[in-house]
């Protein structure tokens, strides 16, 4: 399924190529590269989240051995 991506920059409207995550002319990120950073930075997000929990679960289940 392809996505509608833009094919001009949005800063400099230089042509960008196909899956560009850069301006090739002035060197911007293109919306895509934008969007998958967000992404990363969510699954970066919940991967802390689940270990924060994770820890909590074994201090939970060790004090309550005692």
């Amino acid at each position: 399924m392809a996505t509608a991506t833009p094919l001009t920059c949005d800063r400099c409207q230089a042509p960008l190529a196909e899956d560009a995550a850069y301006c090739d002319n002035c060197g911007e990120r293109t919306r895509r590269a934008r969007r998958m950073v967000r992404l990363a930075v969510r699954v970066e997000l919940l991967f802390i989240a689940l270990v924060i929990l994770l820890v909590a679960g074994f201090t939970l289940v060790y004090t309550l051995q005692r």
